[in-house]
């Protein structure tokens, strides 16, 4: 699905940019080195709970309309039939869906589904079927493991109107005053118009652009005062 798919290089271009980060993150929480920064404290965001809260409402019920959609589909190809409930067992990341989803047919006794296209789809190529009975079998196990491990980023875009308010106010107040407390340079924001724009993407609003060039200090700067996304997404069930 379109939606799917740039979500997914919106994540894989933070994800190149943040790595380096992520790992000296890392190294930094080694006890030797957290002994020299210490005392290391994430500093808590104003209304992130009821946010986040909503957000995952959202999400929610973004995922029960898509579930419907795919139920209308099962039923225009097999006629009226009885499809399990949709119960989420867990959340998964979008890299290791293709690969969950296979777990969950195999499991189902339809061994041989793999991920194809990194993981964006299911190929049903390795699955042996013999009858048009087993194919409706395939399809409503699809529809369970579907249900049962659906991916946040595919609704990215049902949730940004609730993130964005939030993450620019956070971004352009609370962020910035973190930084200045413990002695950063503050980079002016942008408007509210190239903030959403950007938004989770590789062009978004670096908050540690005067902090320095050291990777060191960059990653300790967010670490006490981290930028809105990992406030959000580590607010993720």
């Amino acid at each position: 699905m379109p939606e799917q798919r740039r979500a997914t290089r919106r994540r894989r271009a933070r994800g190149l940019r943040g790595s380096a980060v992520a790992g000296l993150i890392t190294a930094m929480l080694a006890p030797g080195i957290l002994a020299a920064c210490a005392p290391v404290a994430v500093e808590t965001a104003g209304g992130l709970s009821a946010v986040a809260a909503k957000r995952d409402r959202v999400v929610e019920q973004a995922h029960e309309r898509s579930m419907q959609r795919l139920a209308e589909f099962v039923r225009a190809k097999w006629g009226p039939v009885s499809l399990p409930d949709i119960v989420v067992d867990r959340w998964v990341d979008s890299a290791e869906w293709g690969g969950v989803m296979a777990e969950c047919l195999a499991s189902a006794g339809f061994p041989g589904a793999r991920a194809a296209d990194e993981g964006q789809r299911i190929d049903y190529s390795g699955v042996n079927v013999d009858s048009a009975r087993e194919l409706f079998a395939v399809d409503v196990a699809s529809f369970d493991c579907q249900g049962r491990y659906p991916v946040r980023s595919w609704f990215a875009e049902s949730v940004r109107s609730v993130e964005l308010p939030w993450a620019y106010a956070y971004a352009t107040s609370e962020l910035p005053a973190c930084l200045a407390r413990h002695g950063w340079a503050v980079v002016v924001p942008p408007s509210s118009a190239d903030f959403d724009a950007a938004w989770r993407t590789d062009e978004s609003y670096d908050p540690y652009a005067l902090v320095g060039s050291d990777p060191l200090e960059r990653a300790s700067a967010s670490l006490r005062c981290p930028p809105p996304e990992v406030l959000l997404d580590g607010a993720s069930p």
